[in-house]
């Protein structure tokens, strides 16, 4: 309800209503709309007004007043003062935007000791840098809990302005883990296009193996859809739509759900909010306008993440509750086998007729085959790298692009 009550109303005002209050002159809903706050806040201030009347000693709104500021090493204060200042007046599209989770983060990797968010805050309204308690928007909360690290893996894009100084929307592609809540893998591409998602699963699966399912929502890239609406920006052809993130995903044995609304989808979009708040604003920053730089300052932060950040949920690291979660055996996590080609499964499959010459069309070309006329062959496509084709688990040719 507003700021701090002792920011908001003179101690005698409050004094007359708690006073008021306790001879039953005003109700209690009069008395709350008077102080403008909460029921349960109106009995705790009058207990504290009562035992100070009882124990005659002066009744105080902010019960800290009396308590000793404590004061930041000069390195430290030297380190926020030129943090804020930038945030104050330097930055441009997160002008006075304050995260002081985000600047906890950063003092601690440069100190190498922890700091409260609290701390920092209350620096900067020590030193004018803040003025206003910040709205927070309602949180999304998790659905369901799952057993242990690789039962299910939270995979989804955000497409944001990454690089504010580009002005340009891009796509950040996330997974992760649902029990630990690591983040397991990434990318930053341009554009969101079936083919990110497959060298994000591939990078993935490579490093912490196969889970035993991926959740997902709706989108296009996801499932095939028939008909969709306006805002969809990334048209598929029908059999790309039908075969590619899916296919890929069944031929390694692992399940794909899907998300069926939005707020089912709350862990990964948390995530997804955390790095809204650091990415873009260290972007802009340190002048970044290429992908490839910024996915050094993204690796950074999911390291971080990972290893630091402690979950208000779990009480862990994600890296503690990964590595806690596999020792206890609660891993569903299964080793990749060796025999897979894993550029076959993580290319784009399209369905092609040979035709009467031998040969089959494809991007525009002619490719030669030399057998099958009449049959249906796939061709597996690496953009910018190769194409392969295939006859059921035999490949007839590979030719690099």
């Amino acid at each position: 309800m507003g700021h701090q009550i002792h920011k908001r109303l003179p101690l005698e005002f409050v004094v007359d209503v708690l006073r008021a209050f306790c001879e039953k002159e005003v109700g209690v809903n009069k008395a709350c709309q008077l102080l403008g706050i909460s029921k349960v806040q109106l009995y705790r201030l009058r207990k504290r007004y009562l035992t100070c009347k009882k124990e005659g000693k002066e009744f105080k709104l902010y019960k800290s007043g009396n308590k000793t500021t404590r004061s930041f090493p000069k390195e430290v204060q030297d380190f926020l003062h030129k943090e804020l200042d930038y945030i104050s007046f330097c930055a441009k599209k997160f002008n006075r935007k304050f995260n002081f989770s985000f600047l906890a983060e950063r003092a601690e990797k440069k100190f190498n000791r922890s700091f409260h968010r609290n701390s920092i805050r209350r620096f900067a309204l020590r030193h004018g840098y803040y003025h206003a308690t910040p709205f927070e928007e309602k949180k999304v909360y998790s659905r369901f809990e799952t057993s242990g690290p690789g039962f299910l893996f939270h995979h989804d894009t955000s497409h944001h302005i990454w690089l504010p100084k580009t002005g340009i929307f891009s796509d950040l592609i996330l997974t992760e883990d649902d029990f630990s809540r690591k983040i397991v893998g990434r990318k930053l591409v341009e554009k969101d296009v079936s083919f990110a998602h497959l060298q994000t699963v591939r990078d993935t699966v490579s490093v912490c193996g196969l889970p035993l399912s991926y959740y997902v929502d709706e989108h296009s890239i996801f499932r095939f859809v028939e008909h969709r609406g306006v805002h969809v920006t990334y048209n598929l052809g029908k059999d790309e739509g039908k075969v590619q993130f899916k296919r890929a995903l069944e031929q390694l044995n692992i399940g794909v759900i899907y998300a069926k609304s939005p707020e089912a989808k709350g862990k990964i979009e948390k995530r997804f909010d955390y790095f809204q708040r650091r990415l873009p604003f260290l972007c802009e920053k340190y002048n970044v306008v290429k992908i490839s730089e910024a996915e050094k300052i993204l690796d950074e932060l999911i390291f971080f993440y990972n290893e630091k950040h402690v979950h208000e949920e779990t009480g862990e690291t994600p890296n503690e509750r990964w590595k806690r979660g596999i020792k206890q055996g609660k891993s569903r996590l299964r080793a990749l086998p060796e025999e897979v080609d894993l550029d076959y499964i993580f290319s784009l499959h399209y369905e092609r007729k040979v035709k009467k010459d031998g040969t089959i069309s494809f991007m525009g070309r002619r490719w030669k085959i030399g057998k099958f006329p009449g049959r249906i062959v796939t061709v597996c496509l690496i953009p910018d790298k190769k194409i392969m084709i295939f006859k059921d688990d035999q490949k007839l040719w590979e030719y690099h692009l």
